[in-house]
């Protein structure tokens, strides 16, 4: 069985907890409530907006998302490692991405959990490039102020070939 979901984890197509089974009924309990967890902090919805706007370009809505000197940290075996200031210093360092891969990029939100300060998402990303697939699990980690991000980490968790995939 495959459980679509969509940002922060919601469930598209729940089990049939009518048919009877305790696991799918248990699961589709704790998935619930996941997703309570998960969409009731208004940092997940800054998350999720945030998310959206890089995918679309979007630098104005990325200026109300971000502090005026936000800052975006890369880790891992990445071709945007390093520190990246402001909106411009962002969206380079993820074009890169975009540029070496020829668009080539489909994300999974695992899930997003936020509080009044900090808040945490799991992806799972798989790049395509020169006729080869990576696969990797990342973390992002983001601390907010006043209900903007100011600073933002990457973490990738990426295979041993990760490097070479980039080069």
């Amino acid at each position: 069985m495959e459980l679509l979901t969509t940002p922060c984890g919601r469930i598209v197509n729940p089990p049939d907890v009518a048919a009877g089974s305790h696991f799918l009924s248990s699961l589709y309990k704790h998935a619930r409530a996941m997703e309570d967890i998960m969409s009731s902090h208004p940092n997940v919805a800054v998350i999720d907006r945030m998310t959206q706007a890089i995918v679309e370009n979007d630098r104005e809505t990325l200026s109300r998302i971000f502090t005026e000197d936000m800052v975006f940290h890369g880790r891992g075996p990445v071709p945007f490692a390093g520190d990246h200031y402001g909106v411009d210093g962002l969206l380079a360092a993820l074009g890169t991405v975009f540029e070496l891969t020829d668009g080539d990029v489909k994300l999974e939100q695992l899930f997003c959990l936020a509080e009044d300060e900090w808040g945490t998402e799991w992806e799972h990303a798989v790049f395509g490039r020169n006729g080869q697939t990576l696969e990797m699990n990342d973390a992002f980690v983001y601390r907010f102020d006043d209900g903007r991000i100011r600073e933002m980490w990457f973490i990738a968790a990426g295979p041993a070939e990760a490097a070479s995939f980039w080069a």
